[in-house]
């Protein structure tokens, strides 16, 4: 069994870690929703959806740009980000009452017309998140929390029937006399221990729905940027057909495609600028980017029945002779699902197009990746092996990206192409 409810927790942190100023902001937003629904007796049930969709409500935010804007109390357009979490999610079992959620979470009450939107009856969980979350914007940052305390309740007030739900404003109100409450938002933000933190239900999960799961997280990853749409579809179709070819058992080629789908979740704390920047990086922005493997081990330690995996996708940028990153391990120090994963990524990267180019040809690509491991960069037996099924690898990789180019042109055309 794999715990959903930490790999929920997980995603959430990375999709934060890509501005300091987002850093907890969803946690915050979860901390608040959970005493306001204690608050006004929610079932456990529902206490358990309001905590996971909490914890993703900017899950549709999908630039560094977008995310940051969110922190304004007043916004335009505050509908597109929950659009999108809702398109991201919905088609999850594991996460269609927060989809649901998540899409209306900027409706505002509005003396009671806020109970439906788009033709459809609004949630209170939405409206609690929507409270939550502007609470947050008022940026208790210090231990000044206290002495901020009474003019958030007064503005929150102040919109009380027209913005935000009565009942919920009422709730606030009750626990605003608790200084605790304010003392535990702030510490939420210096990750220290909570007197009172959010307990939600340890959701567990089947291991073979792991598979699925983990094409969430590709598309979360992947959508930000019309550059890598399909990057991570390439990546596990390659390292997949390639482990087919080794011979893997049928445990280890499952562990491999889902790593192939994870292998860049540390791109979530890269800012969507770099990513889709077409020219050379500075620098600068490839010592952010070089980052995204250390913060793929840190997201994915500790996840019980995720070991091998994150190896794999951690160590997907190491090299035989030790000169990668960010462990600068050696070959003997490297399974041989990281060597594959290694190898599918520089694969996948020269062969697919991009906006900005195309692929490269069957031989230049072959061409690199022998001289890659001449230089002992890469597995010389698991390039070998790339050649001599470059065909299949070939096919699994245009077959599976053109499935995922059609999401994502599908996902694009929903929201007005506005994923930038």
């Amino acid at each position: 069994m794999i715990s959903l409810t930490q790999l929920t927790n997980r995603l959430s942190r990375a999709s934060d870690m890509v501005s300091p100023a987002l850093n907890g902001h969803q946690q915050q937003v979860a901390y608040i929703s959970w005493h306001i629904g204690k608050q006004i007796g929610l079932t456990p049930k529902r206490m358990n959806e309001l905590y996971a969709a909490s914890v993703l409500h900017d899950i549709g935010g999908l630039s560094m740009k977008e995310r940051l804007k969110l922190l304004s109390f007043e916004l335009i357009n505050p509908h597109l980000h929950g659009e999108i979490g809702w398109l991201l999610l919905k088609d999850y079992p594991e996460f269609k009452k927060e989809a649901k959620i998540i899409r209306h979470h900027h409706v505002s009450w509005d003396y009671g017309r806020g109970k439906r939107n788009l033709g459809d009856e609004v949630p209170l969980e939405s409206h609690i998140i929507h409270m939550a979350d502007r609470i947050t914007t008022s940026s208790i940052l210090d231990s000044t929390a206290l002495n901020q305390a009474k003019p958030i309740v007064d503005k929150i007030k102040s919109l009380k029937g027209s913005k935000f739900h009565p009942e919920l404003v009422e709730a606030l109100e009750k626990l605003a006399d608790k200084e605790y409450f304010w003392l535990d938002l702030h510490s939420v933000l210096k990750e220290k221990h909570c007197y009172s933190p959010p307990e939600p239900e340890d959701i567990k999960v089947e291991e073979g729905r792991l598979l699925s799961i983990s094409k969430l997280f590709a598309r979360v990853i992947d959508f930000r940027s019309r550059f890598t749409a399909v990057h991570s579809e390439g990546v596990s179709s390659v390292a997949t057909t390639i482990a087919s070819c080794l011979e893997l058992s049928e445990n280890d080629c499952t562990d491999i495609e889902i790593a192939g789908y994870l292998h860049d979740i540390g791109k979530l704390t890269v800012p969507s600028e770099i990513l889709d920047k077409p020219g050379d990086l500075t620098a600068e922005e490839y010592n952010v980017m070089k980052g995204h493997t250390y913060y793929g081990y840190i997201l994915l330690k500790d996840l019980e029945g995720m070991e091998r995996i994150k190896d794999y996708v951690s160590f997907h940028h190491e090299k035989i002779n030790g000169t990668g990153y960010p462990f600068k391990l050696t070959g003997k120090e490297l399974p041989v699902g990281s060597r594959i994963m290694a190898v599918a990524d520089i694969l996948t990267a020269l062969t697919e197009n991009r906006p900005y180019r195309k692929g490269m040809t069957k031989d230049k690509a072959l061409l690199i990746l022998g001289e890659m491991a001449k230089a002992e960069e890469l597995d010389p037996e698991i390039v070998q092996l790339a050649q001599d099924c470059y065909s299949e690898i070939r096919e699994s990789r245009i077959k599976g990206q053109e499935q995922a180019r059609s999401r994502y042109d599908t996902f694009a055309s929903k929201i007005g192409d506005r994923i930038d």
